[in-house]
């Protein structure tokens, strides 16, 4: 899958990110996921981010730049909010709600940070559409764009989290 800027804004920008999934079928741990995040149009692009999710949710791990954790580590879910999420990484702060829902039942994820300035917000599918799927669309605003790297990592966490709880 591919990151792209909307056509309209800037017409001759490639892709920003690349985006694979792939399932881990070791038979000595559950059934997970791995999802890869690459600068650029293809896997050969610097590696931003990539993690491990499946079933068990602890034993999610993580990987941003050459850093290495378990994922309970960076994002932490509110227990009276599953659908609020802290995602805590060095001096970065940012904080993902989830709770509201769109007229098709998409869920509106909104992104903001430690001082509660909103730096992006993302939109996935609903769960329970029917094919054709709505593209997921992912919004970022000039005061998250330093941020976007962690924004992107963190919004297709959120997402999976969610689908996994879900």
């Amino acid at each position: 899958m591919l990151l792209l800027p909307p056509r309209a804004i800037d017409p001759g920008r490639g892709a920003i990110y690349f985006i694979s999934v792939k399932l881990n079928l070791n038979p000595f741990t559950p059934l997970s996921y791995v999802t890869s995040v690459h600068r650029g149009s293809d896997a050969q692009g610097e590696l931003v981010g990539e993690f491990e999710l499946g079933v068990t949710h602890s034993r999610a791990i993580i990987t941003i730049s050459e850093h290495t954790t378990r994922l309970v580590n960076i994002l932490i879910s509110n227990p009276k909010s599953p659908r609020e999420f802290a995602w805590r990484y060095y001096n970065i702060e940012l904080r993902w709600d989830c709770r509201t829902k769109l007229d098709d039942g998409s869920p509106m994820c909104i992104c903001s940070d430690a001082a509660s300035q909103q730096l992006a917000s993302f939109v996935p599918p609903p769960l329970d559409a029917s094919p054709p799927l709505p593209d997921a669309t992912l919004t970022v605003f000039p005061d998250g764009h330093r941020y976007f790297d962690h924004i992107l990592l963190s919004a297709l966490v959120v997402e999976r989290k969610m689908t996994l709880a879900g």
